[in-house]
């Protein structure tokens, strides 16, 4: 048997290689990660403490309960649970289980195009609970009195 030993200038230049990289893609998703929590009303810097993002981004985001963060720290549960948070911090969005499928195994490409791009919003933890979503459904109503403020259309009792 054949040992290869290997330099320390040899290791010290794989590493190097490594590093020049690894940090781009980390900085690509730290950035990504800010955009978001700042998108989602949440302060950019919460992005960048470990464990506090996850809850953060798990509770407060994506809206799931406290058991869902707590499953993030048990290995080999934690992969579920990252799935499960990023489809709803997907549905957060307004993108579908695909999307947040793509955020789970391929975060370089997903978390930019979600921070990112101007026209996805926040909509609130799930997708439907922001207060200051005034998409009620009714849109015909919003468009025919939006000129007319001094008297509202009042819905019919019934």
């Amino acid at each position: 048997m054949i040992l290869l030993r290997q330099s320390s200038s040899e290791v010290m230049m794989i590493l190097l290689c490594e590093m020049l990289f690894i940090l781009p893609l980390m900085a690509v998703i730290i950035i990504s990660r800010w955009k978001i929590f700042v998108k989602a009303g949440q302060e950019g810097w919460m992005s960048i403490i470990p464990i506090y993002n996850t809850y953060i981004l798990t509770t407060k985001i994506a809206g799931k309960d406290d058991t869902t963060f707590v499953l993030h720290l048990i290995p080999l549960v934690n992969i579920y649970a990252l799935i499960v948070t990023n489809i709803a911090l997907a549905k957060s969005f307004g993108k579908d289980e695909g999307f947040g499928i793509g955020l789970s195994f391929l975060a370089i490409v997903f978390y930019p195009m979600l921070a990112f791009n101007k026209s996805t919003v926040y909509l609130g933890p799930e997708g439907n609970q922001n207060p200051n979503n005034n998409n009620t459904g009714n849109s015909d109503n919003l468009s025919t009195n939006w000129q007319n403020n001094d008297n509202p259309q009042q819905p019919p009792i019934v």
